[in-house]
């Protein structure tokens, strides 16, 4: 993704890849595979990575992306990492 109109300009100047790998699985995939599935998307080129709370894998995604950063495929200012947090458990999509 390089050029610029793979990615959306933010009101402060900064630029947001437009395609971002979502993070959600169903509960019955384990979170193990979290880790690859990010390790994977970080190696074809992903760099807008879109998690929530309510997922519960975003210690899952911080390995992977610190794995990918420590493996010399990114730089952690690369990443842009996005979340959701809803109010409350029963404010959740479900």
């Amino acid at each position: 993704m390089n050029s610029k109109h793979q990615y959306v300009e933010l009101n402060d100047g900064h630029f947001i890849p437009g395609w971002g790998f979502g993070t959600y699985k169903p509960q019955e995939v384990p979170n193990s595979k979290t880790i690859e599935a990010i390790k994977i998307a970080i190696e074809a080129f992903f760099r807008h990575i879109d998690c929530a709370y309510v997922y519960q894998v975003e210690e899952e995604v911080g390995l992977a992306v610190r794995s990918k950063i420590a493996d010399g495929t990114v730089k952690r200012e690369d990443i842009f990492y996005t979340s959701k947090d809803w109010p409350s458990p029963s404010g959740c999509p479900t």
